[in-house]
């Protein structure tokens, strides 16, 4: 178990439970019981609710050598059901590439996505040009959501990376976060509270985190799964 809130029996069923349900969405898409214009939604939320069961089950302690195959598959769909507007799922995204290594042509893909529809946000560049491995045409910029990731940027920028680093950790979970108390609700929506971004910051700068294998929210096996070396974009 990786995660230290919920127990073995909570995500086992968690897991049952989401998986019924992309096979209902799906058996409607095979079946033809789904509207031209709803089936796109419909896809989408599929797609959201295999990113859900792949957070629950590195939640839940599974091998992360199946967990990169089962990330692969989301990352080859994912084009077909991308919205630009969903912040939070493409920071998820993008940092789960930086730390699994994913196909950094996927990645180019979604950088000219990103910019077609004009989404501009340091912090997703940055992370997507260490992935390909490319340059950051605009080294500056700034946040869409500063109040949310300033301390992570200036992880990047400043010199004091492990510092800052575990500054944002600390209040990563706070009351305004989409997430916030989601162990607590009667319906089982909790998937596990990571901060992935933090671990694709720590894997980009090489930062030192020695000693925080226990830090809530910080994915540290997932940091050092795979001994990739990334250059900083600038």
């Amino acid at each position: 178990m990786r995660d230290q809130i919920k127990g073995l029996e909570y995500f086992n069923e968690f897991l049952q439970e989401e998986q019924a349900r992309i096979t209902r969405f799906s058996d409607k898409l095979a079946n033809g019981e789904v509207k031209p214009e709803r089936q796109l939604p419909v896809k989408t939320k599929i797609h959201d609710l295999k990113l859900g069961i792949l957070t629950a089950r590195y939640s839940r302690g599974d091998e992360l050598s199946a967990l990169e195959g089962e990330y692969a598959e989301l990352l080859k769909s994912w084009e077909g059901v991308w919205e630009p507007d969903h912040y939070n799922k493409n920071l998820k995204m993008i940092s789960l590439g930086v730390l699994f290594g994913g196909d950094p042509v996927l990645a180019k893909a979604m950088n000219a996505m990103l910019k077609k529809a004009k989404v501009d946000d340091w912090l997703l560049r940055f992370l997507l040009c260490a992935w390909t491995g490319s340059e950051m045409e605009n080294k500056g910029g700034g946040l869409l959501f500063p109040a949310d990731f300033s301390l992570l940027q200036k992880a990047v920028l400043a010199h004091n990376g492990r510092e800052s680093l575990q500054k944002y950790l600390s209040c990563w979970y706070r009351e305004d976060c989409g997430c916030y108390e989601a162990h607590k609700s009667s319906r089982k929506i909790y998937y596990g509270y990571w901060s992935f971004e933090a671990g694709a910051v720590a894997k980009i700068l090489n930062i030192d985190d020695a000693g925080m294998e226990r830090t809530p929210y910080y994915p540290y096996d997932l940091v050092h799964y795979k001994q990739i070396k990334y250059g900083r974009p600038f």
